[in-house]
């Protein structure tokens, strides 16, 4: 039997091309706007279930959504926590941090942001999150969470390594769509619902 997943990202916040993980940040309005766009899609979808990131902007756009569907929240799908980069643009990080930043392209599951979460615990908390919607009974699952742990997620639904996560640019508000089979899954929608 074919399951479908629907991972949808939250709508846009106020980051100002800052790194956000932890930070509880709400929807700006044009995020909410954004939901309003992508609600109908998902109305269509006959969404059976959803899994919902803790933090604000996540909960904000499962309640603008409105699905009368089960729900849960699910501490697994936060963003990963950046730790001393939290709020930091990239030239900021590269300014302080330089040699770090080196390490952290080079990809290695042993990285750890500086006062923050490691590569491998957040990559735990990956696997933990795709136990749950392998042996989910929904046949269409909405997950609501946030662009690092749905690109993660698609790597592990796609069988890629999960040093792959780049080849995805997942916008905010927007749905990717991946069907699971037992052979493995097919990505069938990337950034869909306007």
């Amino acid at each position: 039997m074919v399951k479908r997943l629907y991972l949808l990202r939250h709508g846009r916040v106020d980051t100002h091309g800052r790194y956000i993980g932890s930070t509880d940040l709400p929807l700006l309005p044009e995020g909410m706007e954004d939901l309003m766009a992508v609600a109908p899609y998902l109305h269509r979808q006959n969404i059976d279930e959803i899994l919902c990131s803790p933090l604000l902007r996540c909960r904000q756009t499962m309640e603008v959504l409105n699905l009368a569907v089960r729900s849960a929240i699910c501490p697994d799908l936060r963003e990963i926590d950046f730790g001393e980069w939290e709020g930091l643009s990239f030239a900021e990080i590269l300014q302080c941090d330089a040699s770090l930043v080196e390490k952290w392209a080079e990809w290695s599951e042993d990285f750890n942001f500086p006062g923050g979460e490691g590569i491998r615990p957040f990559l735990q908390r990956i696997h933990k999150v795709r136990q749950m919607i392998d042996t989910a009974v929904a046949d269409r699952l909405l997950v609501i969470s946030h662009g690092g742990v749905i690109r993660q997620l698609i790597c592990s639904c796609l069988g890629l390594g999960p040093e792959n996560y780049l080849a995805f640019d997942i916008q905010p508000g927007l749905c990717s769509v991946i069907e699971l089979h037992s052979q493995g899954g097919v990505l069938v929608g990337l950034n869909q619902g306007k």
